[in-house]
Protein backbone atom coordinates (compact mmCIF):
# COMPACT_ATOMS: atom_id res chain seq x y z
CA UNK A 1 0.00 0.00 0.00
CA UNK A 2 2.86 2.36 0.78
CA UNK A 3 4.35 1.70 -2.65
CA UNK A 4 1.02 2.46 -4.32
CA UNK A 5 0.75 5.67 -2.32
CA UNK A 6 4.28 6.82 -3.25
CA UNK A 7 3.79 5.94 -6.94
CA UNK A 8 0.54 7.93 -7.01
CA UNK A 9 2.18 10.97 -5.40
CA UNK A 10 5.22 10.87 -7.70
CA UNK A 11 3.13 10.51 -10.86
CA UNK A 12 0.75 13.24 -9.69
CA UNK A 13 3.64 15.67 -9.24
CA UNK A 14 5.18 14.66 -12.57
CA UNK A 15 1.91 15.06 -14.49
CA UNK A 16 1.20 18.38 -12.77
CA UNK A 17 4.62 19.59 -13.93
CA UNK A 18 3.99 18.39 -17.51
CA UNK A 19 0.53 19.99 -17.71
CA UNK A 20 1.82 23.28 -16.32
CA UNK A 21 4.53 23.22 -19.00
CA UNK A 22 1.92 22.88 -21.74
CA UNK A 23 0.19 26.10 -20.67
CA UNK A 24 -2.26 27.43 -18.10
CA UNK A 25 -5.61 26.47 -19.62
CA UNK A 26 -8.81 24.93 -18.33
CA UNK A 27 -10.35 21.83 -19.90
CA UNK A 28 -13.01 24.00 -21.59
CA UNK A 29 -10.27 25.96 -23.37
CA UNK A 30 -8.41 22.95 -24.78
CA UNK A 31 -8.20 22.33 -28.49
CA UNK A 32 -8.97 18.76 -29.68
CA UNK A 33 -5.31 17.70 -29.91
CA UNK A 34 -4.65 19.09 -26.40
CA UNK A 35 -7.59 17.15 -25.00
CA UNK A 36 -6.51 13.88 -26.65
CA UNK A 37 -2.99 14.15 -25.24
CA UNK A 38 -4.30 15.06 -21.77
CA UNK A 39 -6.58 12.00 -21.77
CA UNK A 40 -3.73 9.76 -22.96
CA UNK A 41 -1.44 11.05 -20.21
CA UNK A 42 -4.13 10.41 -17.61
CA UNK A 43 -4.61 6.84 -18.87
CA UNK A 44 -0.87 6.11 -18.78
CA UNK A 45 -0.61 7.45 -15.25
CA UNK A 46 -3.64 5.52 -14.00
CA UNK A 47 -2.23 2.26 -15.38
CA UNK A 48 1.14 2.81 -13.74
CA UNK A 49 -0.41 3.71 -10.38
CA UNK A 50 -2.68 0.65 -10.27
CA UNK A 51 -0.15 -1.94 -11.50
CA UNK A 52 3.01 -2.06 -9.41
CA UNK A 53 4.53 -4.61 -11.82
CA UNK A 54 4.92 -1.83 -14.38
CA UNK A 55 8.11 0.22 -13.81
CA UNK A 56 7.41 3.94 -13.44
CA UNK A 57 9.81 4.60 -16.29
CA UNK A 58 7.41 2.79 -18.65
CA UNK A 59 4.88 5.55 -17.99
CA UNK A 60 7.26 8.48 -17.64
CA UNK A 61 8.85 7.98 -21.08
CA UNK A 62 5.52 7.83 -23.03
CA UNK A 63 4.23 10.85 -21.10
CA UNK A 64 7.36 12.81 -22.04
CA UNK A 65 6.91 11.69 -25.66
CA UNK A 66 3.30 12.94 -25.65
CA UNK A 67 4.44 16.24 -24.16
CA UNK A 68 6.97 16.67 -26.97
CA UNK A 69 4.28 15.87 -29.55
CA UNK A 70 1.96 18.44 -27.99
CA UNK A 71 4.68 21.11 -28.00
CA UNK A 72 5.55 20.35 -31.63
CA UNK A 73 1.92 20.58 -32.74
CA UNK A 74 1.43 23.81 -30.77
CA UNK A 75 4.56 25.34 -32.37
CA UNK A 76 3.50 24.35 -35.88
CA UNK A 77 -0.01 25.73 -35.22
CA UNK A 78 1.51 29.04 -34.17
CA UNK A 79 3.64 29.28 -37.30
CA UNK A 80 1.22 27.95 -39.94
CA UNK A 81 -2.39 29.03 -40.35
CA UNK A 82 -3.11 26.07 -42.63
CA UNK A 83 -1.74 23.57 -40.13
CA UNK A 84 -3.69 25.25 -37.33
CA UNK A 85 -6.90 25.01 -39.35
CA UNK A 86 -6.20 21.33 -40.12
CA UNK A 87 -5.59 20.43 -36.47
CA UNK A 88 -8.02 22.76 -34.69
CA UNK A 89 -10.56 23.57 -37.39
CA UNK A 90 -11.88 27.07 -38.04
CA UNK A 91 -14.49 29.19 -36.22
CA UNK A 92 -17.96 28.89 -37.76
CA UNK A 93 -20.33 31.84 -38.13
CA UNK A 94 -23.70 30.44 -37.06
CA UNK A 95 -25.56 33.76 -36.99
CA UNK A 96 -24.70 36.56 -39.41
CA UNK A 97 -26.40 39.96 -39.02
CA UNK A 98 -29.31 38.36 -37.18
CA UNK A 99 -29.83 35.52 -39.70
CA UNK A 100 -29.15 31.89 -38.76
CA UNK A 101 -26.79 30.24 -41.27
CA UNK A 102 -28.62 26.97 -41.85
CA UNK A 103 -26.02 25.35 -44.12
CA UNK A 104 -23.16 26.07 -41.72
CA UNK A 105 -25.19 24.78 -38.78
CA UNK A 106 -25.89 21.53 -40.65
CA UNK A 107 -22.19 21.25 -41.48
CA UNK A 108 -21.35 21.52 -37.77
CA UNK A 109 -24.24 19.20 -36.72
CA UNK A 110 -25.49 22.13 -34.66
CA UNK A 111 -29.23 22.45 -34.13
CA UNK A 112 -31.31 25.48 -33.24
CA UNK A 113 -31.91 23.83 -29.86
CA UNK A 114 -28.13 23.58 -29.31
CA UNK A 115 -27.77 27.24 -30.22
CA UNK A 116 -30.56 28.25 -27.86
CA UNK A 117 -29.01 26.23 -25.02
CA UNK A 118 -25.64 27.91 -25.43
CA UNK A 119 -27.21 31.36 -25.71
CA UNK A 120 -29.17 30.85 -22.48
CA UNK A 121 -25.95 29.74 -20.77
CA UNK A 122 -24.56 33.15 -21.73
CA UNK A 123 -27.67 34.97 -20.43
CA UNK A 124 -29.09 35.55 -23.93
CA UNK A 125 -32.70 34.35 -23.97
CA UNK A 126 -33.98 35.63 -27.30
CA UNK A 127 -32.59 34.63 -30.71
CA UNK A 128 -33.78 37.86 -32.32
CA UNK A 129 -31.39 39.89 -30.15
CA UNK A 130 -28.34 38.13 -31.62
CA UNK A 131 -26.38 39.97 -34.30
CA UNK A 132 -23.52 37.46 -34.60
CA UNK A 133 -22.83 34.06 -33.05
CA UNK A 134 -19.54 32.26 -33.66
CA UNK A 135 -18.83 28.64 -32.79
CA UNK A 136 -15.19 28.64 -31.70
CA UNK A 137 -12.77 25.81 -32.35
CA UNK A 138 -12.85 24.71 -28.70
CA UNK A 139 -16.66 24.36 -28.79
CA UNK A 140 -17.58 27.58 -26.99
CA UNK A 141 -20.03 30.08 -28.47
CA UNK A 142 -19.12 33.77 -28.83
CA UNK A 143 -22.11 36.09 -29.14
CA UNK A 144 -22.46 39.72 -30.20
CA UNK A 145 -25.90 41.13 -29.45
CA UNK A 146 -27.76 43.77 -31.44
CA UNK A 147 -27.68 47.38 -30.32
CA UNK A 148 -30.68 49.53 -29.65
CA UNK A 149 -32.64 50.93 -32.59
CA UNK A 150 -31.01 54.37 -32.31
CA UNK A 151 -27.46 52.97 -32.40
CA UNK A 152 -25.51 51.57 -35.37
CA UNK A 153 -25.48 47.79 -35.57
CA UNK A 154 -22.18 46.20 -34.51
CA UNK A 155 -19.96 44.52 -37.10
CA UNK A 156 -17.39 41.80 -36.72
CA UNK A 157 -13.67 42.40 -36.55
CA UNK A 158 -11.26 40.31 -38.63
CA UNK A 159 -7.60 39.43 -38.28
CA UNK A 160 -5.76 40.32 -41.50
CA UNK A 161 -2.24 39.40 -40.36
CA UNK A 162 -1.34 36.93 -37.63
CA UNK A 163 2.30 36.53 -36.60
CA UNK A 164 3.53 37.88 -39.93
CA UNK A 165 1.24 35.77 -42.15
CA UNK A 166 -1.69 37.07 -44.21
CA UNK A 167 -5.14 35.68 -43.32
CA UNK A 168 -6.35 35.02 -46.85
CA UNK A 169 -9.88 33.98 -45.90
CA UNK A 170 -10.52 37.29 -44.11
CA UNK A 171 -8.98 39.29 -46.97
CA UNK A 172 -11.19 37.51 -49.48
CA UNK A 173 -14.31 38.04 -47.36
CA UNK A 174 -13.59 41.77 -46.96
CA UNK A 175 -12.41 42.10 -50.58
CA UNK A 176 -9.16 43.69 -49.49
CA UNK A 177 -6.01 43.52 -51.59
CA UNK A 178 -2.74 42.57 -49.84
CA UNK A 179 -0.94 44.81 -52.33
CA UNK A 180 -3.03 47.83 -51.30
CA UNK A 181 -2.60 46.99 -47.63
CA UNK A 182 1.18 46.73 -48.05
CA UNK A 183 1.21 50.23 -49.56
CA UNK A 184 -0.90 51.49 -46.66
CA UNK A 185 1.38 49.90 -44.07
CA UNK A 186 4.46 51.46 -45.71
CA UNK A 187 2.93 54.89 -45.01
CA UNK A 188 3.28 53.98 -41.34
CA UNK A 189 6.82 52.71 -41.66
CA UNK A 190 5.96 49.01 -41.85
CA UNK A 191 7.84 47.51 -44.78
CA UNK A 192 6.95 43.82 -44.47
CA UNK A 193 4.06 41.76 -43.12
CA UNK A 194 6.73 39.68 -41.35
CA UNK A 195 7.25 42.66 -38.99
CA UNK A 196 3.58 42.64 -37.91
CA UNK A 197 2.49 40.60 -34.88
CA UNK A 198 -1.17 41.19 -35.76
CA UNK A 199 -3.25 43.46 -37.96
CA UNK A 200 -6.96 43.68 -37.16
CA UNK A 201 -9.77 45.08 -39.27
CA UNK A 202 -12.23 46.65 -36.83
CA UNK A 203 -15.97 46.82 -37.18
CA UNK A 204 -15.89 50.55 -37.97
CA UNK A 205 -13.58 50.00 -40.97
CA UNK A 206 -10.36 51.15 -39.31
CA UNK A 207 -7.22 49.07 -38.73
CA UNK A 208 -5.35 48.30 -35.52
CA UNK A 209 -1.90 46.74 -35.57
CA UNK A 210 0.95 45.78 -33.31
CA UNK A 211 4.50 45.17 -34.50
CA UNK A 212 6.57 42.23 -33.32
CA UNK A 213 8.80 42.45 -30.26
CA UNK A 214 11.90 42.92 -32.42
CA UNK A 215 10.26 46.10 -33.72
CA UNK A 216 9.48 47.33 -30.22
CA UNK A 217 5.89 45.98 -30.03
CA UNK A 218 4.73 49.34 -31.35
CA UNK A 219 0.93 49.77 -31.55
CA UNK A 220 -0.72 51.87 -34.29
CA UNK A 221 -4.23 52.75 -35.45
CA UNK A 222 -5.06 53.50 -39.10
CA UNK A 223 -8.24 55.57 -39.59
CA UNK A 224 -11.16 54.29 -41.64
CA UNK A 225 -10.77 57.13 -44.14
CA UNK A 226 -7.24 56.08 -45.15
CA UNK A 227 -8.28 52.43 -45.40
CA UNK A 228 -11.18 53.26 -47.69
CA UNK A 229 -9.11 55.64 -49.87
CA UNK A 230 -6.37 53.13 -50.56
CA UNK A 231 -8.20 49.81 -50.41
CA UNK A 232 -11.57 50.60 -51.97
Amino acid sequence: MLILFLRAVLLYLFILFILRMTGKRQIADLQPFDLIITMAIADLAATAIADTDIPLLYSVVPILALYLVQQTVAHLSLKSGRFRAFVCGSPLLLVREGVLQENIMRQANYTVADLSDHLRAGSVFDLKTVQYAILETNGTLSVLEKQKADQPQPRLSYMLILDGAWCKTALKHLRLSPKALRALLRRYGVQEAADVFYLQYLGDGSLHLQLKARRGSKVMDIPRKEVRELCS
